[in-house]
């Protein structure tokens, strides 16, 4: 695993949390829904990142 790598994880983590602790601070101002697809929105800048540079081989 190269430094570029290791940096996009580090960099990738830091959005995943700071959009979920919006998500959080929606869900206490009673928007439930709301908070769900920002969290969702969330794992999904993670997921997809990850998924591009570690599993596709093109």
């Amino acid at each position: 695993m190269n430094l570029g790598r290791i940096i996009l994880i580090l960099i990738l983590i830091w959005i995943f949390v700071y959009t979920c602790s919006y998500g959080v601070w929606t869900w206490k101002r009673k928007n439930k829904l709301g908070a769900v697809m920002v969290i969702l929105v969330a794992a999904t800048s993670l997921i997809l990142p990850i998924y591009a540079v570690f599993f596709r081989e093109g």
